[in-house]
């Protein structure tokens, strides 16, 4: 059961936040851009969500608490680390394992809104794209191929082409879940994600870094929702998290 000396315990991560909780034992926290969603090695967990050791296998980060109490709660997806916005944990065993595989089935409701400049003229879409993910130089990186796994983004511009560098608001909803999805899609198109160091358009960065003093990746996990059994009984548990402040300074 989520209460509040549980909360309160959360070794949280720098600028890290309680948005959203269920007395299930679900948690959601507000990840900001630059942060972990895990620690790989120990020297990252100054740097991770929650500062403390994370156990691969079980996906959960463990702590010990003032009164010498062990303590656990299990990561149940992953944003990049330039990706800000919602990250949903769960206090429980089962209940981890229940959302997972809602994760796994596509029957989590997922948002992101990113900044971007629009190559050619964007209209609200269903990207479909099979991506396969591999690694160049030592590092991640995804592309287009036949023998890939299929990614599908509902994608809705809420705004366009505004500001002195006509960019453009896009609301992404993920249907499915691969590494560097919504940036990959978006780049295949032509709508390069600002800040985007991996598949993003370098000199808009470097300009928009310099005029803006933004130097961030322009994309933002604003919303998750989704149903889970609780008791026997059907629950239903949103989190919200509203745009950084850094996109309405780039915006103008």
């Amino acid at each position: 059961m989520t209460d509040q000396p549980l909360l309160a315990e959360l070794p949280l991560g720098r600028n890290v936040e309680v948005i959203a909780h269920h007395e299930a034992g679900l948690v959601a926290l507000q990840k900001p851009e630059g942060t972990l969603s895990h620690p790989n090695r120990p020297k990252d967990e100054s740097k991770s969500l929650l500062q403390t050791r994370y156990d691969l296998d079980r996906q959960a980060y463990c702590w010990t608490n003032e009164h010498g109490e062990k303590r656990h709660i299990h990561l149940l997806h992953r944003l990049d680390s330039p990706t800000s916005g919602v990250i949903l944990l769960s206090f429980d065993d089962k209940l981890a394992n229940q959302i997972r595989d809602l994760f796994a089935t596509r029957k989590v409701c997922k948002t992101y809104h990113a900044l971007a400049q629009e190559k050619g003229r964007g209209r609200n879409d269903t990207w479909k794209d099979k991506l396969e993910v591999g690694r160049e130089d030592g590092k991640l990186r995804v592309k287009k191929s036949h023998r890939g796994r299929e990614a599908i983004t509902k994608v809705t511009f809420e705004r366009q082409r505004v500001g002195r560098n006509g960019l453009s608001l896009l609301r992404m909803e993920p249907l499915t879940g691969i590494t560097h999805q919504l940036r990959a899609q978006a780049a295949l198109r032509g709508f390069f994600i600002v800040g985007d160091k991996t598949y993003g358009d370098f000199p808009l960065n470097r300009r928009i870094g310099r005029d803006k003093k933004a130097r961030r990746l322009f994309l933002h996990a604003t919303h998750v929702a989704l149903e889970f059994s609780w008791n026997g009984k059907p629950e239903r548990f949103e989190a919200e998290s509203p745009l950084p402040r850094a996109f309405g300074k780039v915006m103008h």
